[in-house]
């Protein structure tokens, strides 16, 4: 540029245009040598507030005085030397005290660089004046500041201020504490070295466009030389520049700090105290929210749309609105979080958020992504967008979310806690401390679709969202409701789940894996609990499986020789519910164990709620395996499932269960088409019952013929009572026994007189029978079992003329054979057991009392020649294959030959 005096040689330097004057000023700017460096830093500081009224638009005012070196050599004005050149300088605002660079127009650093030469920055673009004491210059500098165009290449600039130190640029750049308070930082950074500092007092402007300033419009040439001008109008409408903090209590402060070229590492620290800001009872402060989910379909997955606005006032005569402090939003009950979008997602850790590191971006995985986010905020040039994450979990803080942008030279990283109700599920979101930053406007939006977020209520009504929004002024809460209707997919509640089940080798006799689903249809009741029945001859070998303890029974933590199969649940709603276990999470199993609530044996079901960032534990669920002690049916009697974890609503889709221990469940032996039957029931007191068709082939490729030994032992004579001894054994891989027919020889009759005490069968039922009810003993051999069952043999009332002969078999599980008794056509005993189960026995040991306490009775001589001692088998196999024999009864006789 060229100053309007004579004789001016014009160089360039860092863009701005000197005079051999300026460059003659540089060199006598330069600090004596005798000024210790160690020295420099703030000799006081000072700032002030034209208004202490909480959202007042106030005159602000700091004042910068560096130590001077008493000893130095003083300038033409009396100005001791500093004690060295300033580099950088901060100034620290408190939250809540900001400016609004868009109130006033924007100077171009094209337009700050021709200040010498074509006028410089528009006069509009003015916001204050800072009057400057620089050493080896004989007077004071008033000069103006300018609202600049922030930086394009600067990502941590929101606003940028200029003025000239006499010809020397200098730059304030100003940033938001996201690291910590949100509040604002001005940075002068590498103030040209030239510029000998000695004392700042900078001044910026409520209104700039305020008339009250105009004699202080002044462009940077003019300031070289004047301090004041003409009257100058902005050319602007007033609009507030700087507003105070919403926020009252305690003093507040300013912040500064400095250092040297000399000694860049030596940072000098100082503060100056701002009287407290008062007047909150006059703050404004009406926020409204509304609420609406992306889709209208109850019981269904869905995003959500949030918008909060806080009206503000903007005018230079009213007060700034408060700035919200706390936000308390709660759901309607029947809207929870949706257990599908777990599915894949990631968490965000403080340290990938870049929490509590100054002027750092976000860098959260893509996949913890469940929303955007949208901030109008009257400061910024136009609206922030951000996005929301979902924040690594942490023990007993589950759901918890980041609101994150990084834009506009704005670094935002709100932490949001998330609290389902662990009863209801219901949510409440809450965000405390949030910036003192006025907002005008804030619009989330949560993703929806098949993994959205949220699942709607499950019923059509209108909702209600109730929030309470607490600013910063100390003024109450301001709550509201915010309505909402779901009325689309009305047609929820009822409550028909199916099932599908079988083995997976469907071969009669063979060992197969066996497969349980039971489905559940979106929107229908919960599932809450089961009962399963396996067909007739379904069985599990428990032989030396050993089962889990007791204790570990409760926690799951079974060993693995325990384990006899697995699980897989889906849960939640819509079409792409979660799959437990998920790839990469612990798996499931099913173990065996002992008695449980009254069964013989049970399962342990343990699942690991785990799926994506979060685990909500280990789920055990117990389940009673009940033998039906007549048929040897099994039914699987499930304790009631959980219905929430962690405030998450558990809605069963599919429970599939996968018994696959190898050689563990046998295939029957019989072919006829049976069933697996369930009753399944609901968590609203709903029960259904369902079935399957079960059906396995290859019966006609098993084999069937059993043995059986019967043997009497005592006397032989004619009106004695032998004991009787019968040894039925069957093959292995053959077909099961289904039903059997034993009629022994004419010369053993049913001795009545003998006939003591009958158990009523009140009494069976009771487990109470008569000890002089018991006629004999049992026992049974089977390769599914590790210890033989064995137990009385009864006489039971029954129906027919003579009571029943009731095994009564217990060990590992208890089973009662039923015969009924009668007269066969030649006269001799015959019992008939119409129902065996379709078990595999190896071996049945059948000891009946002999004597006094005997029922059979010779009716002749057993050793006579005449006598008739062959018995009468005829046993049908459950695949209906048929043997029949006549095997000899074995006495005491001397061996001879002996008719038959």
């Amino acid at each position: 540029m060229r100053f309007p005096r004579r004789n001016r040689i014009a160089i360039k330097l860092s863009g701005v245009l000197l005079s051999a004057e300026a460059l003659l000023c540089w060199a006598l700017f330069a600090v004596p040598a005798e000024a210790a460096p160690s020295d420099y830093g703030f000799a006081s500081v000072s700032a002030s507030l034209s208004t202490t009224q909480a959202g007042a638009h106030p005159n602000f005012t700091t004042v910068v005085t560096l130590k001077t070196d008493p000893n130095g050599e003083p300038d033409l004005a009396g100005n001791q030397p500093p004690h060295g050149k300033t580099k950088d300088l901060k100034v620290t605002l408190p939250p809540g005290l900001i400016g609004n660079p868009n109130s006033v127009a924007q100077c171009t650093t094209l337009q700050f660089e021709t200040a010498f030469e074509k006028g410089g920055c528009p006069q509009d673009s003015q916001v204050g004046v800072t009057v400057l004491r620089l050493y080896s210059l004989n007077r004071t500098l008033t000069e103006p500041i300018f609202n600049m165009e922030p930086p394009s290449g600067d990502p941590n600039t929101v606003a940028r201020l200029a003025f000239y130190g006499y010809v020397y640029p200098i730059f304030i750049n100003v940033r938001v504490r996201s690291e910590s308070d949100y509040g604002l930082t001005a940075e002068l950074k590498a103030v040209p070295s030239a510029v000998g500092l000695i004392s700042a007092t900078t001044t910026l402007w409520a209104v700039p466009a305020d008339p009250s300033h105009d004699t202080q419009r002044l462009t940077s040439a003019e300031a070289v030389n004047v301090s004041a001008s003409p009257p100058r109008a902005s050319g602007l409408a007033p609009k507030p520049f700087l507003s105070d903090p919403t926020s009252c209590g305690g003093p507040l402060s300013i912040d500064f700090a400095t250092n040297s070229y000399a000694l860049p590492d030596q940072v000098s620290t100082a503060s100056a105290a701002l009287p407290a800001i008062t007047g909150c009872g006059l703050v404004n402060f009406d926020p409204s929210l509304s609420v609406t989910p992306t889709s209208r379909e109850a019981a269904a997955p869905t995003g959500l749309d949030a918008t909060l606005n806080i009206p503000q006032d903007e005018t230079v005569k009213g007060l700034a609105t408060s700035q919200l402090r706390n936000a308390v939003v709660t759901l309607p009950e029947g809207m929870t979080i949706a257990s599908g979008a777990a599915d894949g997602l990631q968490g965000c850790s403080a340290e990938q958020v870049g929490l509590g590191a100054p002027d750092k971006a976000a860098e959260c995985p893509d996949a913890s992504k469940i929303g955007t986010a949208e901030f109008d905020v009257p400061a910024l040039s136009q609206t922030l967008q951000g996005a929301v994450y979902q924040r690594t979990p942490e023990p007993g803080n589950l759901f918890r979310i980041w609101l994150v942008a990084d834009e506009l030279g704005v670094h935002v990283k709100i932490g949001g806690e998330v609290h389902p109700d662990p009863v209801t599920g219901q949510i409440t979101s809450i965000f405390t401390e949030t910036p003192q930053v006025p907002l005008e406007e804030f619009r989330l939006h949560f993703k929806g679709g098949s993994r959205a977020v949220l699942a709607n209520p499950p019923h059509c009504a209108t909702y209600f969202t109730h929030s309470e929004f607490t600013p910063w002024s100390g003024t109450p809460p301001v709550s509201g409701d915010s309505p909402m209707t779901i009325d689309q997919g009305c047609d929820t509640g009822g409550f028909s789940p199916k099932i599908f089940g079988g083995t997976t080798n469907p071969v009669a006799g063979s060992f197969s894996p066996v497969v349980l689903n039971l489905t559940r249809e979106d929107g229908e009741q919960n599932v809450s609990g089961l009962d399963v029945t396996t067909p007739p001859g379904l069985l599990g070998k428990l032989a030396g499986v050993p089962l889990c303890p007791v204790a570990q029974a409760e926690t799951g933590t079974c060993d693995a020789a325990s384990q006899i199969g697995v699980t897989a649940v889906a849960a939640g709603p819509g079409p792409s519910p979660l799959w437990i276990p998920q790839p990469d999470k612990d798996p499931t199993a099913v173990y065996l164990s002992g008695p449980y609530k009254g069964a013989p044996y049970s399962l342990v079901v343990k699942t690991p709620a785990q799926a994506g960032p979060f685990d909500l534990g280990t789920v055990v669920v117990r389940a009673g395996i009940f033998v039906d002690p007549n048929t040897a049916q099994i039914t699987v009697k499930s304790d009631t499932l959980p219905q929430i974890l962690e405030g998450v609503p558990v809605f069963y889709r599919t429970i599939h269960v996968d018994i696959d221990k190898a050689n563990f469940t046998l295939n029957p032996t019989s072919c006829d088409p049976m069933s697996i039957d369930s009753v399944v029931r609901s968590d609203k007191g709903a029960v259904s019952n369902v079935s399957d068709r079960f059906q396995v082939g290859g019966c006609a490729s098993l084999g069937f013929k059993p043995s059986l030994e019967t043997r009497l032992f005592g006397s032989t004579h004619r009106g004695t009572h032998p004991r009787l001894r019968a040894i039925l054994k069957a093959h292995p891989g053959e077909a099961n026994i289904g039903r059997a027919v034993v009629s022994l020889p004419h010369s053993e009759f049913l001795e009545q007189s003998h006939i003591r005490t009958v158990c009523t069968r009140v009494q069976f039922a009771a487990d109470e029978c008569p000890e002089a009810s018991i006629y004999g003993h049992a026992r049974a051999i089977t390769p599914l079992l590790d210890q033989p069952l064995e137990g009385p043999v009864y006489l039971r009332s029954s129906s027919h003329k003579l009571p029943d002969l009731v095994v009564a078999l217990s060990g590992q599980v208890k089973f009662n054979l039923v015969g009924r008794i009668d007269s066969a056509h030649d006269g001799g005993i015959r019992t008939t057991f119409e129902s065996v189960p379709d078990a595999p026995v190896s071996k049945f040991v059948l000891n009946m009392q002999g004597g006094k306490k005997g029922l059979l009775v010779n009716s002749e001589n057993l050793c006579s020649p005449k006598a008739k001692t062959r018995t009468i088998v005829r046993l049908t196999a459950q695949n209906g294959k048929i043997h029949d024999f006549n095997p000899l009864v074995r006495d005491s006789c001397p061996k001879k030959s002996k008719g038959e």
